[in-house]
């Protein structure tokens, strides 16, 4: 990969930027459910699942933030190819930014059992064409 250390520190604030978003909604919405006087087993699923994404998503955007200001001391310094290791190191924020991801989705497709098992069923099958459109989506950008 021959990226300047410019691309990368703006491609790094965009994905700590998306990460900080998600792991808000979900943390939104786990302070909703924490609140809540329902006392179901799925409500427990649901909090775990979100709580997994939140972490996940928080360290994304810790590490892509880092990231993109240690590129600032590179640019000044003149280096103009990335160094190996923030290449595996985005290579591995990326696959947990897509394992929370799919937490995410996991958590908004459970997240309508809570109310009725109609809704629920509502729910998982737009969770799962959402996580089918992902991968789908990601396989483009693979080839």
């Amino acid at each position: 990969m021959n990226i300047s250390p410019e691309s990368y520190a703006e491609i790094c604030k965009q994905l700590a930027f998306i990460s900080a978003l998600l792991a808000g909604f979900s943390f939104a919405f786990i302070g909703v459910l924490l609140t809540s006087e329902l006392n179901e087993k799925i409500i427990d699923w649901v909090i775990g699942f979100s709580i997994s994404a939140i972490a996940g998503f928080l360290i994304c955007s810790l590490a892509w933030t880092l990231s993109a200001s240690r590129m600032a001391i590179y640019t000044q310094s003149n280096i103009k190819e990335l160094p190996a290791l923030f290449i595996s190191l985005h290579k591995t924020l990326s696959l947990l930014f897509i394992f929370s991801f799919f937490l995410f989705v996991v958590t908004l497709g459970l997240s309508g059992w809570i109310r009725s098992r109609k809704l629920g069923i509502v729910s998982g099958i737009i969770a799962l064409f959402s996580g089918a459109f992902f991968i789908w989506l990601l396989s483009n950008f693979m080839k």
